[in-house]
């Protein structure tokens, strides 16, 4: 199969980076051409294009000041859990 299929394949004016798909006996086959540069598994997942979108008027302004955080409200224990604890 391998070599009848590099045969025909030899055939073909395949161009680099190109995908080909095509309907052979019900199976859909892809050839997919690669480039002579090497590629590495990660730079195919990788988002290289990120995409962000900023508001053109802004809503309001947020003040930040420095200092110490307010501590948290204590829990609130039902009675009946402090009646049970030994």
């Amino acid at each position: 199969m391998n070599s009848l299929l590099a045969e025909a394949l030899r055939h073909c004016d395949l161009q680099p980076g190109q995908t080909y798909r095509e309907t052979v006996n019900g199976w859909t086959v892809e050839v997919r051409v690669l480039d002579d540069a090497p590629t590495s598994g990660l730079a195919d997942r990788v988002m290289l294009l990120p995409w962000v979108e900023f508001p053109t008027d802004p809503v309001g302004t947020v003040l930040a000041r420095p200092g110490p955080l307010p501590l948290p409200d204590p829990p609130v224990i039902p009675a009946e859990d402090e009646e049970a604890a030994p």
